[in-house]
């Protein structure tokens, strides 16, 4: 397969860098690479792939880090010979540890002795291996991790509970839940690649309480759950709150991540309106994940 790749140039680069790459992974693409261009200066570069038939110049004027007046940035792309994408995949992956109690690795990697849970991910075009500071606190939040930027931590008793991974990428939370003792739990995602890709993750670390399905927040319709995960951009989760908060039954908890932290004031205004109580922020860096809670009847 032939890909593009467009390299970005970017002044800042933080927080933009990551906000251009999730606004990216949006229009499809599925894989990056990054550098530091100026240390002092904060410029930072991002040379993103996508397949050569999906490349439309036009919609990268229309992402919000291209149009925000806070940020510079310029692209130029060029069409690249076939690459063995997955050998470049393996050398850039390194294994992700959040404290003692998960390491996520590639099946290329030794296993290692010492950890709670170990998790095997093989990303190929799915979001999701750790390495991002959103999906590392996700994992944080579901552990109960002491974090010095928590406020009102609880551990969140996973045993036993149905949960939903909405815009599960490559199923590593849903995993992660059944592996906490979740009795059932449902991945769903947008993009036909990630829901693929999660379920050979889920084949992969012998999960059985598991299903994947494509789709977006309207298929939380007519369900219940007592965990609802979202680790998507800001918009979409402004847009699906009435239909997770609805979905949380009475006393479930609801984690979203995905966003800045400039921007949290407006995911907690949003799910207080519809009917939620805040119970816990994290930051990570520039990047933000509220917990909230639905109140028992």
């Amino acid at each position: 397969m032939r890909y593009t790749e467009v390299s970005f140039l970017l002044a800042p680069c933080d927080p933009w860098r990551d906000i251009l790459m999730v606004e990216l992974a949006e229009l499809g693409y599925d894989s990056f690479e990054e550098s530091f261009t100026d240390m002092a200066g904060g410029s930072g570069e991002l040379k993103a792939y996508i397949p050569t038939d999906k490349f439309k110049a036009e919609a990268l004027g229309e992402l919000m880090t291209l149009r925000d007046p806070h940020v510079n940035v310029s692209w130029t792309s060029l069409d690249i010979a076939d690459r063995n994408w997955n050998a470049e995949w393996e050398r850039n992956f390194k294994p992700v540890e959040v404290g003692t109690s998960v390491r996520i690795r590639a099946d290329h990697h030794p296993s290692v002795p010492g950890f709670t849970h170990e998790l095997v991910i093989t990303p190929r075009m799915a979001f999701g291996t750790g390495h991002h500071a959103t999906t590392r606190m996700m994992v944080q939040a579901m552990l109960g991790l002491a974090d010095a930027g928590a406020e009102g931590r609880q551990s969140f008793d996973m045993s036993g509970k149905d949960i939903c991974d909405l815009g599960c990428g490559t199923g590593v939370l849903a995993i992660l839940a059944e592996r906490m003792g979740a009795a059932t739990g449902r991945a769903i995602d947008i993009d036909q690649a990630a829901v693929d890709n999660a379920l050979v993750n889920i084949a992969h670390n012998d999960c059985h309480r598991i299903t994947v399905e494509k789709g977006d927040a309207e298929a939380l319709k007519g369900h219940t759950y007592d965990l609802i995960l979202a680790n998507i951009e800001r918009n979409v989760l402004l847009n699906a709150m009435p239909v997770m908060a609805a979905a949380l039954r009475p006393g479930g908890a609801l984690f979203l991540s995905g966003f800045v932290v400039t921007d949290r004031h407006m995911l907690a205004q949003r799910a207080k309106e519809c009917g939620l109580e805040l119970a816990e922020r994290l930051n990570e860096g520039d990047w933000a994940l509220l917990r909230c809670r639905k109140p028992s009847a």
